[in-house]
């Protein structure tokens, strides 16, 4: 959703916005805002671009977001998700997209999430999973470099190759391999130390695993 992120980020900008500055807010590189960018300007968004020392980035100031380019069942879909995405991610509930989503067409969002509150009740874990804990950001840093990690449960400690999240009824569990495939429940790890040792081998998807993973 970073896309729609920064197209309301420079809505509401009064002045243009640097790409230094959209790089900070959004925790990415440069690159990959100007790539975002370029998105937005293929799918028709009127991004303008100003070179130079006092140059930067905005969105036509006569632009407005046309209420038409969504379809009313593309609402529903699009609402219904961030309200079962709202209901169990502290990240998501923390973003505000629905709330986003009503300054494109309050009554309609209202209608539709009110519909939706009525009848769909999301009752799946006792507290929202959070990918921003210093465990997750420790555990992102090493799937991005392939490392392994040492993981601390109940006072024992483990080393793992981390694979992947999974989102069980459970809560937020890690995917990794140690000797095994294993699935360990986040909420279960009290530390994490990344280890200077890369791993290079095969790995098998959950998907493809399912029947043979331990769970701790």
């Amino acid at each position: 959703m970073r896309l729609l992120d920064i197209v309301f980020y420079l809505l509401r900008s009064s002045s243009k916005v640097t790409i230094k500055e959209l790089s900070k807010v959004f925790n990415v590189s440069t690159k990959t805002i100007r790539r975002d960018l370029d998105k937005l300007s293929i799918i028709g968004i009127p991004i303008i671009t100003y070179r130079g020392v006092n140059g930067g980035v905005e969105i036509d100031k006569n632009y407005i977001i046309a209420k038409h380019v969504l379809k009313y069942s593309d609402y529903e879909s699009l609402i219904f998700a961030l309200y079962i995405g709202e209901s169990i991610s502290k990240n998501i509930s923390e973003s505000f997209l629905i709330d986003k989503f009503k300054s494109v067409d309050k009554s309609k969002c209202t209608k539709i999430l009110d519909n939706i509150k009525d009848r769909f009740i999301i009752d799946l874990f006792e507290d929202k999973f959070d990918t921003k804990t210093e465990i997750c950001k420790d555990i992102d840093i090493a799937l991005d470099n392939k490392s392994f990690i040492e993981l601390e449960i109940n006072d024992e400690k483990f080393e793992v190759y981390p694979i992947s999240y999974i989102l069980r009824k459970d809560g937020l569990c890690l995917y990794c391999y140690s000797k095994e495939y294993i699935v360990i429940n986040i909420n279960k790890i009290s530390n994490v130390i990344i280890c200077n040792k890369i791993y290079d081998g095969n790995i098998i998807s959950y998907n493809e695993n399912k029947d043979k993973i331990k769970f701790i």
